[in-house]
């Protein structure tokens, strides 16, 4: 038998708490304050019973994978380089594509104008600890221009999904925002429908926590000419505003050397089901 334990942990709450904490110091026990400190550091936990009666305690901050990746892909996935190449060679392949039915051009690659480690490691695994995967994520690839129809933005979805279905990778799927309301997605996006936007997003799933976004960015639907300049980037002035973007990532993939440790600190979460994710 199991049962998982939450705690209050998550940079927002965090926040809240330094604040309460600061303010109501001398009206607070000492012990109080530092049971509520440790439980911070604890993070997620889970008691496990044995066939013996004995009661163990896990404690997920050591789990080594990230919550809502399963960690036997992860095994199965590539190295982070590995992926990165790959996702790039994808998304020339998507570009050839989209190039070849819809014509559009594309800016030189960034690689080398950008001062930015695509690669970051030992990233957080969400139950309040650090995992041993790496993070991928890699320069955005930008078109010259951007379909303005709606139905050749489908198109264009169709190719991208057509492509990357090759590699694994789920079907594009749009982000809808379905929580906002319509004065939100009209001042953030552009419009309250897709078809309407400025702005229109969205991402891919692929193998082992690896993912392709999209984002079309089309500034004949600014009806308010407010995006112009939210859209430009003063440090990139060669940055393009009527654009489709690619950019290829990873919620975390292991490096060969991290291969057998992995497979060690997995050994005492064999079985059970994780709690939920920390909030961030």
């Amino acid at each position: 038998m199991t049962r998982n334990y939450g705690t209050r942990s998550g940079r927002r709450g965090w926040t809240v708490a330094i604040v309460i904490i600061v303010g109501a110091l001398i009206a607070v026990p000492a012990a109080a304050v530092g049971h509520f400190m440790t439980g911070q550091a604890v993070g997620r936990v889970t008691v496990v019973t044995d066939a013996d009666g004995r009661e163990r305690t896990v404690y997920w901050r050591e789990y080594p994978g990230i919550a809502g990746v399963d960690p036997q892909k992860v095994l199965q996935g590539p190295a982070p380089e590995v992926g990165y190449a790959a996702g790039q060679d994808m998304i020339a392949a998507v570009r050839a594509a989209l190039t070849a039915e819809l014509g559009l051009g594309w800016t030189p690659p960034t690689d080398g104008r950008d001062d930015v480690d695509p690669f970051a490691d030992r990233i957080q695994n969400y139950f309040g600890g650090k995992s041993l995967l790496t993070a991928v994520n890699a320069p955005p690839s930008q078109s010259t221009s951007v379909p303005r129809a709606w139905a050749d933005k489908q198109r264009a979805l169709e190719i991208i999904g057509t492509v990357i279905a090759r590699h694994g990778y789920s079907a594009p799927a749009i982000d809808t925002f379905d929580q906002w309301t319509d004065e939100q997605r009209v001042s953030d996006l552009g419009g309250s429908t897709p078809k309407a936007q400025v702005i229109v997003s969205g991402m891919a799933q692929g193998p082992a926590g690896q993912w392709l976004s999209f984002t079309f960015q089309d500034l004949s639907k600014d009806i308010t000419g407010r995006f112009k300049e939210r859209l430009a980037h003063p440090s990139r002035p060669d940055s393009q505003l009527d654009t489709l973007s690619l950019s290829y990532g990873a919620n975390g993939l292991l490096r060969d050397a991290d291969r057998e440790k992995f497979k060690e600190r997995l050994v005492p979460f064999a079985g059970l089901t994780p709690p939920a994710p920390l909030e961030t």
